[in-house]
Protein backbone atom coordinates (compact mmCIF):
# COMPACT_ATOMS: atom_id res chain seq x y z
CA UNK A 1 0.00 0.00 0.00
CA UNK A 2 1.05 3.56 -0.89
CA UNK A 3 1.50 5.66 1.97
CA UNK A 4 -0.06 8.35 1.21
CA UNK A 5 2.23 11.13 3.21
CA UNK A 6 5.67 10.12 1.90
CA UNK A 7 5.12 9.19 -1.58
CA UNK A 8 6.50 10.73 -4.59
CA UNK A 9 3.78 9.28 -6.66
CA UNK A 10 1.16 11.93 -8.60
CA UNK A 11 -1.47 10.67 -7.07
CA UNK A 12 -0.30 10.63 -3.38
CA UNK A 13 1.00 14.52 -3.87
CA UNK A 14 -2.79 15.15 -5.23
CA UNK A 15 -4.23 13.48 -2.40
CA UNK A 16 -2.22 15.54 0.46
CA UNK A 17 -2.95 19.08 -1.58
CA UNK A 18 -6.53 17.77 -1.75
CA UNK A 19 -6.95 17.18 2.01
CA UNK A 20 -4.88 19.99 2.64
CA UNK A 21 -7.38 22.56 0.35
CA UNK A 22 -10.05 20.58 1.57
CA UNK A 23 -9.16 21.14 5.41
CA UNK A 24 -8.13 25.26 5.05
CA UNK A 25 -11.26 25.98 2.70
CA UNK A 26 -13.29 23.91 5.95
CA UNK A 27 -11.38 26.01 8.63
CA UNK A 28 -12.25 29.40 6.54
CA UNK A 29 -15.86 28.52 6.66
CA UNK A 30 -16.04 27.50 9.85
CA UNK A 31 -14.63 30.93 11.38
CA UNK A 32 -16.80 33.28 8.98
CA UNK A 33 -19.82 30.92 10.29
CA UNK A 34 -18.85 30.69 13.84
CA UNK A 35 -16.85 33.17 15.37
CA UNK A 36 -15.98 36.44 12.91
CA UNK A 37 -16.09 37.20 9.09
CA UNK A 38 -13.16 39.21 9.89
CA UNK A 39 -10.93 36.74 11.68
CA UNK A 40 -11.74 34.60 8.92
CA UNK A 41 -10.42 36.55 6.27
CA UNK A 42 -7.45 37.30 7.73
CA UNK A 43 -7.03 33.78 8.24
CA UNK A 44 -7.98 33.31 4.53
CA UNK A 45 -5.71 36.20 3.22
CA UNK A 46 -2.31 34.07 4.53
CA UNK A 47 -1.11 32.65 1.50
CA UNK A 48 -1.00 28.87 2.99
CA UNK A 49 -3.15 27.45 0.24
CA UNK A 50 -0.32 28.08 -2.24
CA UNK A 51 2.40 26.44 -0.24
CA UNK A 52 0.96 22.89 -1.48
CA UNK A 53 1.17 23.79 -4.40
CA UNK A 54 5.02 25.23 -4.69
CA UNK A 55 5.65 22.02 -2.55
CA UNK A 56 4.41 19.84 -5.75
CA UNK A 57 6.12 21.93 -8.18
CA UNK A 58 9.04 21.40 -6.23
CA UNK A 59 8.73 17.68 -5.77
CA UNK A 60 8.28 17.31 -9.84
CA UNK A 61 11.31 19.07 -10.03
CA UNK A 62 10.54 22.42 -10.97
CA UNK A 63 13.17 25.12 -10.58
CA UNK A 64 12.87 27.66 -8.48
CA UNK A 65 13.02 30.45 -11.07
CA UNK A 66 9.90 28.56 -12.90
CA UNK A 67 8.18 28.66 -8.84
CA UNK A 68 8.98 32.29 -8.34
CA UNK A 69 7.95 33.11 -11.75
CA UNK A 70 4.29 31.31 -10.49
CA UNK A 71 4.45 33.25 -7.34
CA UNK A 72 5.38 36.95 -9.22
CA UNK A 73 2.44 35.76 -11.58
CA UNK A 74 0.20 34.96 -8.45
CA UNK A 75 0.89 38.39 -6.94
CA UNK A 76 -0.38 40.34 -10.14
CA UNK A 77 -3.42 38.45 -10.34
CA UNK A 78 -4.85 38.78 -7.11
CA UNK A 79 -5.92 41.92 -8.09
CA UNK A 80 -8.76 39.44 -10.33
CA UNK A 81 -9.33 38.13 -7.21
CA UNK A 82 -9.58 41.52 -5.51
CA UNK A 83 -12.17 42.72 -8.38
CA UNK A 84 -14.45 39.51 -8.36
CA UNK A 85 -14.56 39.12 -4.47
CA UNK A 86 -15.45 42.66 -4.39
CA UNK A 87 -18.23 42.31 -7.14
CA UNK A 88 -19.72 39.00 -5.90
CA UNK A 89 -20.37 40.90 -2.32
CA UNK A 90 -21.65 44.10 -4.53
CA UNK A 91 -23.90 41.34 -5.75
CA UNK A 92 -24.89 39.37 -2.75
CA UNK A 93 -25.86 42.80 -0.79
CA UNK A 94 -28.06 43.74 -3.78
CA UNK A 95 -29.43 40.55 -4.58
CA UNK A 96 -33.49 40.44 -3.64
CA UNK A 97 -33.51 36.81 -4.12
CA UNK A 98 -32.26 34.42 -1.90
CA UNK A 99 -30.23 32.46 -4.02
CA UNK A 100 -26.70 32.59 -4.74
CA UNK A 101 -26.60 31.44 -8.18
CA UNK A 102 -26.98 34.46 -9.84
CA UNK A 103 -24.18 36.70 -7.97
CA UNK A 104 -21.76 33.81 -8.42
CA UNK A 105 -22.20 33.62 -11.79
CA UNK A 106 -22.16 37.50 -12.81
CA UNK A 107 -19.02 38.02 -10.61
CA UNK A 108 -17.40 34.77 -12.24
CA UNK A 109 -18.41 36.43 -15.25
CA UNK A 110 -16.46 39.57 -14.85
CA UNK A 111 -13.96 37.26 -13.49
CA UNK A 112 -13.69 35.44 -16.47
CA UNK A 113 -13.64 38.76 -18.61
CA UNK A 114 -10.73 40.09 -16.50
CA UNK A 115 -8.26 36.62 -16.74
CA UNK A 116 -8.76 36.85 -20.42
CA UNK A 117 -7.67 40.37 -20.62
CA UNK A 118 -5.04 39.74 -17.81
CA UNK A 119 -3.64 36.89 -19.89
CA UNK A 120 -3.90 38.91 -23.51
CA UNK A 121 -1.76 41.64 -21.78
CA UNK A 122 0.82 39.05 -20.32
CA UNK A 123 1.67 37.42 -22.78
CA UNK A 124 1.10 40.38 -26.28
CA UNK A 125 2.54 43.19 -24.17
CA UNK A 126 6.09 41.24 -23.72
CA UNK A 127 5.95 40.91 -19.80
CA UNK A 128 6.17 37.12 -20.41
CA UNK A 129 9.26 37.08 -19.65
CA UNK A 130 8.97 38.11 -15.93
CA UNK A 131 5.63 35.53 -15.69
CA UNK A 132 5.91 32.67 -18.06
Amino acid sequence: MINLLTSTKLSAQLFRNFVLGGTIIASVSYLATFTSPVIASIWWSYPISILPSIYFMKANKKPNIYIAKFLLSTTFALVLLLMCTFLLSHYIKNNSASSLTMPIVKSSGWWLIGSVIFYLFITKSGYSKYFI
